[in-house]
């Protein structure tokens, strides 16, 4: 990684007296919707839109890392390429694996650390599998190299193994659309699902076959819950296009989140917004959003306990008022720091 940095356009208009042009943003990611997988890495998505709606011109480049991971090596020249072309101001890595490819460029860069990438990927035994140790290390390469470090959470902000890297990284966690992730009436929204009406519902929106989301911890906690409440059921929700989760959120009475780690879960947050409250493992960043929220429960890690607190809200049957956090995940809020995060980043 010897690139020497390349002066952005933005600080020579500056010295010129000329007013400052909002700056050109190259995106690099591994996680990106598609076709076949419409909820893949919505998050990165839903930010490039955010930004594009606060007036920054960004293009996207997408490492298709999970088909072959021999293309973090083959798309460093299509990163050059690609920001010498746009004329980017700022390159953009979305998970630390992207970060490591784009480290390859001259240009100042922005890498943002989403969980795995330095938390790990655990197997189902619980241990770090091999392929994300790699990742990991790979990605402290990535840190170590980065003009900006934002961490989604402060666990992940701890997981870095400089105290340089901690030092000057950044929490600046997802943002939510609360214009699209809001209230709204249950009972429509489980016919628009198909959902039977008046049974308690708890919500898993997570695959079934990452084994960090343990959803068999999920479905033995509910399996306790049946023994009071014997109508309550587990909705395993995954792969669905990000624009229809609202009405799971709506149609829910509960969301569970048993995973073994995170940074800061999305879903978590999706859910307090559409007010639906939540039991949680006390796992990434979840107390920041749910401890200010009366109605939502971290508990431990634990089947009786998630279930106990289950029970709590399923019998409740209320929604919650999360207004104390919602200005903190608005992901217009969001978009204007991560400005002036860029806009830092030009020499005046």
């Amino acid at each position: 990684m010897t690139a020497s940095k390349v002066a952005p356009e933005g600080g020579e208009a500056r010295a010129r007296g000329e007013s400052a042009r909002a700056p050109r943003v190259l995106v690099v990611t591994n996680m990106w919707p598609t076709p076949e997988r419409p909820s893949y890495g919505t998050f990165v998505a839903a930010q490039v839109d955010s930004l594009r709606a606060a007036g920054l011109e960004l293009e996207v480049l997408v490492i298709r890392g999970d088909r072959n991971p021999a293309t973090y090596l083959t798309s460093i020249a299509r990163v050059r390429q690609r920001a010498r072309a746009m004329r980017a101001d700022i390159v953009h890595a979305h998970y630390g694996l992207a970060g490591w490819t784009a480290s390859w460029q001259p240009r100042p860069m922005v890498v943002s650390f989403c969980g795995t990438d330095l938390l790990g990927a655990p197997a189902p035994s619980g241990a770090t599998t091999v392929k994300s140790r790699m990742a990991m290390a790979l990605s402290q390469l990535a840190a170590a190299h980065a003009d900006t470090i934002i961490c989604k959470s402060e666990n992940l902000r701890q997981a870095l193994r400089e105290p340089r890297d901690r030092e000057r990284a950044l929490v600046i966690p997802n943002g939510v659309d609360l214009r699209h992730f809001s209230p709204g009436d249950q009972a429509a929204a489980r016919r628009r699902l198909g959902l039977r009406e008046g049974a308690p519902l708890v919500l898993f929106p997570y695959s079934a076959q990452s084994s960090n989301k343990r959803v068999a911890l999920a479905r033995t906690a509910v399996e306790i819950v049946q023994a009071t409440l014997p109508d309550a059921s587990l909705a395993e929700v995954s792969g669905v296009p990000h624009n229809r989760m609202p009405d799971y959120y709506r149609a829910a009475d509960c969301l569970i989140l048993t995973s073994r780690s995170e940074g800061s879960p999305n879903a978590v947050k999706e859910a307090i917004a559409c007010a639906l409250p939540v039991v949680s493992v006390d796992v990434g960043d979840v107390r920041r959003w749910l401890d200010p929220v009366p109605g939502c429960e971290i508990v431990e890690d634990d089947p009786a306990a998630l279930a106990g607190a289950i029970v709590a809200v399923l019998e409740q049957r209320r929604r919650i008022d999360a207004s104390a956090v919602l200005p903190h995940l608005d992901q217009a809020a969001i978009a204007r720091r991560l400005l002036e995060v860029y806009q830092a980043m030009i020499p005046a």
